[in-house]
């Protein structure tokens, strides 16, 4: 097993339920400033998954980040998929829309998450300059691995 592929199993196996437990206790507060916890179905099986996200919010709309080595992603390519996000022990229902794949779309998107967001760009490889935006060599070279949602809220 490789050490991407452990890392990957530890985060499924330990990290995620961690987290998970952690937004839906009322120690939420630790954590759900910007992490959250998104719910869908699975757009074959129909089954019912839940994931740990880091999120911006932005009045009525949420965004997340994620690589496109991770597949949860996979079952909102149909625009306008319904799903729901608990944020700080509110459940939030909203549509979800999808970029994957390098466009000039996705990475304005990227650009705005990361600069309200600016931890989460090390977990990408994308440097940020003094003012916390992307550099744009540093984006156009991880954007073809990113996937990016907006989730317009009801």
């Amino acid at each position: 097993m490789s050490i991407a592929e452990k890392i990957e199993l530890w985060t499924y196996k330990v990290a995620n339920p961690f987290v998970k437990a952690l937004l839906r206790s009322p120690l939420h507060g630790i954590a759900s400033k910007n992490v959250a916890i998104l719910h869908f179905r699975g757009r074959k099986s129909g089954r019912e998954f839940t994931t740990p996200l880091s999120y911006v919010r932005d009045n009525g709309t949420v965004c997340l980040l994620s690589a496109q080595s991770t597949v949860w992603w996979m079952n909102l390519r149909e625009e306008g998929t319904p799903v729901s996000i608990l944020i700080a022990s509110e459940t939030l229902t909203g549509k979800a829309r999808l970029w994957e794949g390098d466009s000039e779309a996705l990475r304005e998107r990227v650009t705005r998450y990361l600069t309200a967001l600016p931890r989460d760009a090390k977990v990408y490889g994308i440097k940020l300059d003094e003012s916390n935006k992307p550099i744009e060599e540093s984006l156009v070279k991880a954007a073809p691995e990113l996937v990016f949602v907006e989730v317009q809220l009801d």
